[in-house]
């Protein structure tokens, strides 16, 4: 582990030295890439502001719920039509084609119907995190052995207490996976509204920064967003670790 660590710090090393190397010879216009200790400096002014939190503020509260909606509607839904092969088949073809549709390209009908408000931005966050999380439900209601669901039908166990006991926990790790990755989406998804309409957030920053000739500044909320998004995965792995320490460890062949 420690190995690896290292080997992921030197690459990151070698990534910064090559980013100055660059910006010092001139290769690129410092407006377009400025170096390394330039952001730096933008990035430690702008934690001292409240501007900054402000920012980042309305970022996650547009990621934040949207991706609650999103949960509360995926993951009984996945289970659902997980289990039920009628309700599965039934909503194939709808499920097929609103997972189509790029969520980005469907801004402009989102502005049009619901404008730019708060409200637009939480929605866009849901459809584009509902999918992976609904999906990832449904995955992992399927994943339970059919040989499991026979022994429960011939106990003749309730349908809500074979759900409880058998369906959930069997799809909690696939449902942790779609958690993580509509997780990231979130973010990522609310700083793109922001990029391309007036609503407040680090996506704004970035526009506004570029607009004012400050390109510092600019990636400065650009890794902001970065971390954000990293800090959000490593949450969600503790998270599944926590909640999965019941399973046994998996082994490779060779043990």
């Amino acid at each position: 582990m420690v190995k690896v660590r290292l080997l992921q710090l030197g690459a990151l090393a070698a990534v910064l030295g090559l980013w100055a190397l660059i910006a010092a010879i001139g290769v690129v216009s410092s407006t377009a890439l400025p170096g390394p200790g330039s952001v730096a400096s933008a990035l430690w002014q702008l934690a001292g502001s409240g501007t900054f939190w402000q920012a980042v503020g309305d970022t996650l509260r547009g990621a934040v719920t949207g991706l609650v909606v999103a949960v509360a509607v995926g993951i009984p839904v996945g289970l659902v039509t997980g289990v039920y092969a009628a309700a599965e088949e039934s909503s194939r073809l709808l499920m097929e084609i609103l997972r189509s549709f790029p969520v980005i390209a469907l801004l402009p009908v989102f502005l049009l119907v619901l404008g730019s408000t708060p409200g637009m931005k939480a929605t866009v966050v849901f459809i584009a995190c509902v999918f992976p999380v609904l999906l990832q439900a449904q995955y992992g209601a399927r994943s339970v052995p059919p040989a499991v669901h026979e022994t429960v039908r011939s106990y003749r166990i309730p349908r809500l207490l074979r759900f409880r006991r058998v369906v959930l926990p069997g799809a909690v790790p696939s449902i942790m996976t779609g958690l993580r990755l509509a997780a990231t989406t979130s973010v990522l998804v609310s700083i793109g509204v922001e990029v391309l309409t007036t609503l407040p957030g680090i996506g704004h920053m970035i526009m506004e920064s570029q607009q004012a000739g400050a390109s510092a500044r600019a990636y400065a909320y650009i890794f902001s967003a970065g971390a954000i998004g990293y800090s959000i995965t490593l949450l969600a792995q503790f998270a599944e670790h926590r909640l999965l320490r019941w399973r046994p460890p998996v082994h490779t062949g060779g043990e």
